[in-house]
């Protein structure tokens, strides 16, 4: 399972820049670019002042299911990166979130 980190700070799964989630969806079917890409399991924070809403602690390593078939690391809708980042700092919407490890594996 891949290390992820997450800079989405906006996010109700985000602390200290880790998902308390168990896994994640990487969105992004026809992405030729990281910009191309979303974090499809993002959700809001109601209010900035708010810490982690779902009371878990952070996981190191989850499993990242991935719709981006053109990425290098998608083998078989499942992101096989030891290392990914999740990335939109301030993220108002799931489509200002990105996969920063995407690389395009047709894309030229």
């Amino acid at each position: 399972m891949p290390v992820l980190d997450c800079s989405v700070k906006p996010c109700v799964h985000n602390k200290d820049n880790k998902c308390s989630l168990d896994s994640i969806k990487v969105e992004g079917k026809n992405a030729d670019y990281s910009d191309d890409t979303a974090c499809g399991s993002y959700v809001l924070r109601a209010s900035e002042q708010m810490t982690n809403a779902c009371g878990k602690e952070p996981k190191t390593t989850l499993k990242v299911a991935c719709s981006a078939t053109k990425c290098v690391f998608n083998e078989g809708n499942m992101c096989k990166a030891e290392h990914i980042g999740i990335a939109g700092g301030h993220a108002g919407t799931m489509d200002e979130t990105e996969c920063a490890s995407f690389v395009c594996k047709d894309c030229k």
